[in-house]
């Protein structure tokens, strides 16, 4: 059975979808999910007891400064931002959501494999599925959302799971990559608990969790 870790927070208002993943994994035969918005446990000893970790609050969020002006900071303290890098790169599973890959650089983007700043408005589009042939989106048809469609900036080698089409482009909306000796699955996905309500996107990540822990 995988044990998998569910960091919520509300940055990013991850905390609103990350009760529903929590409970679909939870409701899986095979995985044991644990909800927390915890943030300092990626610091901890304990954090090796899971085997992957659903991570959607980001690496950094937007503070307003006296002055009024806006600027992104760190959302991790540092050793937790390290403790996050070492459980993958030693060898366990990363799902990340949504706001992740929103306004990061450096290390961040090496272990995402991308990252976005800008994005058009919301909308309802079709989640298109690439690769039916990978252990996430085995049995995973085409499907509709209400979200956003992140301009991604990405690794050209990625391997690429999911697409949306805006003005005749594909842009993923989802990826896999190695880590170290660890495996990433990323979703651009996410920006409400509706889009986690929607049974094409329940089973995507059941899978893509349980792949990611198997790293």
């Amino acid at each position: 059975m995988s044990k998998i870790l569910v960091l919520s927070g509300e940055n990013h208002r991850f905390d609103a979808s990350a009760s529903v993943i929590h409970d679909f994994l939870d409701a899986d035969a095979d995985i044991s999910a644990i909800l927390t918005d915890d943030k300092t446990i990626l610091a901890s000893p304990e954090l090796n007891g899971y085997d992957a970790c659903v991570f959607g609050t980001g690496f950094t969020r937007t503070e307003r400064k006296a002055d009024g002006a806006v600027a992104r900071v760190p959302d991790l303290a540092p050793d937790e931002e390290a403790g996050l890098f070492n459980f993958v790169s030693g060898g366990k599973g990363l799902v990340g959501i949504h706001g992740t890959a929103w306004w990061i650089g450096g290390r961040s983007v090496d272990l995402i494999g991308g990252h976005a700043n800008w994005h058009p408005p919301g909308s309802t589009f079709t989640v298109h599925i690439e690769d039916t042939a990978h252990p996430t989106t085995q049995g995973v048809a085409d499907f509709d959302v209400e979200d956003e469609i992140y301009i991604s900036a990405h690794e050209p080698n990625l391997h690429v799971l999911a697409s949306a089409e805006w003005f005749g482009k594909a842009h993923p909306m989802a990826w896999v990559k190695p880590y170290g000796s660890g495996r990433v699955f990323y979703t651009t996905l996410g920006h409400g608990p509706g889009t986690f309500e929607r049974a094409g996107m329940q089973k995507f990540i059941t899978q893509a969790a349980k792949w990611a822990a198997s790293a």
